[in-house]
């Protein structure tokens, strides 16, 4: 007896199924791709996210205490305190300025005659050298001290050191300012190691002048540098842009036949300058076999004399991103097919397709997710609303800084501004700008941007306060426009995308050209 067929209803509804569930699957994979494309290309912000706060400011905060140093001790010389023929009244200036700063080598003070008066700390007592210019040559006067006004022993011998031919002795153009050498050997030690020199001019002589070095040896600004290469990726480097000098954290190739840091760091650096400089900007280069990359930021904001970069092998670096997005990629697969066939049995029960309630992300966890995150090309942080902080007073500047953030992201993919939280990623609040309550607050948000990006982009962007603790923070998603937008600020009107964690500013040229690469027209018809 033959078997009926089945009807071809059920053969309908199972292929239905294993479309429905192969589509889901697909769309699945695809999003994992969008994660995985966006991660690699975001790399760079890993990277320096590598270099902790405590190396970072541990390096700013001793380059600025050099420079305070330095800066005090021009003032002693401009007010006539410093008498270069009173060793013992130097000790007593020189003793207490350096005493306990283990990273400092030396300090030197000289003229533009030949003499120098030189001081350093030898385990339990002082060493100063007087060098006074004699004939061709010159003499050195070597004294210990047990104390500024207490000295051990002395002897003199004949030097052919002349401090003026030292690559510290440098006269500034500009009064006041200091000057950083390359790294070279210090005349005393042999070791190598740069410095870091003022000059003033003499009080009442003129054509005369001083200068003042103090030494700092490469052995410690790599200690400064140090990390657990067990724990992190890469290398972390100095580089004095002025001088061309470059610093690796490493004193040597951690494998036998491995490329010296400063050469293998060289293409990166001199690709770095021709690019105009750029701040945390990835940039790929070249070594041997290998490719890299790298990036770099200003050491003291206000100054660019030194840089610390961070670079690392693309492949180290993808594999580690591999590995960590195949787990994850790998969880979600499982749970995603599990979810999907148990909806696509519910369907099939019911007989059709029910909406339900879309899944709620909580608000204070998204929050804590975007702070750690950090800053990027889709999440940018602001203290305020309205108020400058510095000043205490509400200010317009501080209202457009946020709003540049607003229209970069739609006339880029997109992203998220919280405002109430620093650039750090401390979570401020927003009492500094003082609303009478919540609803004043998301009513001034809601006036500036309809005054000054337009009412009718308001659907792209999602307005929200969150209080994860005692403070609250201002969530604004903002959505691809799909469509140029403008910043009104009177009667001019300006374009901003998103670079890195930044917003820039496009020219008129560059504004039509972007759009029409990115943003391009609908087409009619």
């Amino acid at each position: 007896m033959q078997l009926p067929s089945p009807p071809k209803r059920k053969k309908s509804l199972f292929l239905s199924l294993a479309l429905s569930l192969a589509g889901f699957l697909v769309i699945l994979f695809c999003l994992n791709l969008y994660q995985y494309l966006r991660v690699k290309s975001d790399v760079a912000s890993s990277m320096l996210q590598e270099i902790n706060t405590k190396e970072l400011g541990g390096l700013r905060n001793f380059f600025s205490t050099i420079e305070e140093k330095l800066t005090i001790v021009r003032d002693w010389g401009k007010n006539g305190v410093l008498d270069s023929k009173d060793t013992v009244s130097l000790n007593k200036k020189f003793f207490p300025l350096i005493n306990g700063q283990q990273r400092i080598s030396g300090v030197l003070l000289a003229d533009n005659s030949g003499w120098e008066y030189f001081l350093r700390h030898e385990d339990d007592h002082w060493l100063t050298r007087i060098t006074q210019p004699k004939g061709r040559g010159a003499i050195a006067l070597y004294t210990t001290w047990k104390e500024p006004e207490k000295s051990l022993s002395r002897h003199e011998k004949p030097s052919r050191y002349d401090p003026r031919k030292r690559p510290w002795f440098h006269r500034s153009r500009k009064s006041g300012a200091i000057y950083w050498t390359s790294l070279y050997s210090f005349a005393e030690t042999g070791k190598k190691g740069m410095t870091a020199s003022v000059s003033w001019d003499m009080p009442n002589k003129k054509k005369s002048f001083f200068v003042f070095g103090i030494d700092i040896s490469q052995e410690q600004i790599q200690q400064l540098m140090h990390r657990d290469a067990g724990k992190n990726s890469g290398m972390i480097f100095l580089v004095n842009a002025a001088e061309n000098s470059i610093l690796p954290a490493n004193k040597t190739p951690a494998k036998e036949n491995a490329v010296m840091p400063e050469k293998l760091l060289a293409p990166l650096v001199n690709k770095w300058k021709t690019a105009g400089r750029p701040v945390l900007e990835t940039i790929r280069f070249s070594s041997g076999s290998q490719q890299w990359l790298g990036s770099l930021q200003p050491l003291v904001q206000d100054r660019s004399v030194f840089w610390i970069g961070v670079a690392a092998p693309e492949k180290e670096l993808l594999a580690k991103l591999h590995s960590t997005l195949f787990r994850i990629d790998l969880t979600d697969f499982l749970v995603a097919t599990a979810g999907g066939v148990l909806l696509l049995f519910v369907i099939w029960k019911t007989g059709g397709f029910g909406q339900g309630e879309p899944m709620k992300v909580d608000p204070v966890l998204r929050l804590h997710a975007l702070i750690n995150q950090g800053e990027g090309a889709d999440v940018e942080f602001k203290s305020t609303v309205r108020t400058n902080l510095k000043t205490g007073k509400k200010g317009k500047e501080i209202e457009f800084a946020w709003l540049k953030s607003v229209v970069a992201f739609m006339n880029s993919k997109g992203g998220t501004l919280l405002i109430g939280v620093d650039d750090t990623g401390r979570i401020t609040g927003l009492d500094a700008d003082g609303f009478a309550n919540d609803d004043r607050c998301l009513l001034h948000i809601k006036n500036l941007i309809n005054q000054h990006i337009g009412a009718e982009f308001s659907g792209f962007i999602n307005i929200s306060l969150v209080s994860p603790e005692e403070e609250k923070v201002l969530m604004i998603d903002v959505y691809r426009a799909g469509r140029p937008v403008f910043l009104k600020i009177g009667k001019n009107e300006e374009f901003y995308i998103r670079s890195g964690p930044s917003s820039v500013k496009l020219s008129p040229s560059q504004m039509i050209s972007y759009v029409l690469q990115n943003l391009p027209a609908k087409k009619r018809g």
